[in-house]
């Protein structure tokens, strides 16, 4: 049996060490049962595993749209133990431009910031970094001028 440490829960299914926080096993996927429900947590529709309004192809946003970039996406540092800790953006934005592997988003202060949006590719320079694209809900569409 493995010793669980502070802040750790063991999964039952399959022996593995997770974070007390964690709904699920990061390993088998298991639900964990937890004494409180989770909070603020985008809609899911359970049989197909989509978040209402998520953007699935980065490429069809404009200019001018607003988005929401979910935390627990985005790259990422892998602890020792497994433990991923998330380094990217979270938060409404405004959506600046479309580039070819991300986003240029626009905060609320006016300052630009670059999304990674391409695929999961491990550090060349850390072995516990990797990059991961975000995961991004549209809130509203920009609106169009039509000239008439």
């Amino acid at each position: 049996m493995k010793k669980v440490g502070r802040g750790q829960k063991l999964c039952k299914h399959c022996n593995t060490i997770n974070g007390v926080r964690a709904f699920n096993c990061k390993s088998c996927g298991h639900e964990f049962i937890m004494k409180k429900p989770r909070k603020n947590i985008p809609v899911v529709n359970k049989s197909s595993q989509n978040v209402r309004g998520l953007v699935l192809d980065y490429k069809d946003l404009s200019k001018g749209d607003v988005i929401k970039v979910l935390k627990g996406s985005g790259p990422y540092y892998t602890d020792e133990n497994g433990e991923k800790t998330y380094l990217g953006n979270k938060g409404k934005y405004k959506v600046d431009s479309v580039m070819d592997d991300g986003i240029m988003i626009v905060n609320d202060y006016g300052s630009h910031e670059f999304l990674y949006m391409g695929p999961v590719v491990p550090s060349t320079m850390l072995d516990s970094l990797t990059r991961a694209p975000h995961k991004v809900v549209l809130l509203k569409k920009a609106d169009v001028a039509v000239d008439g």
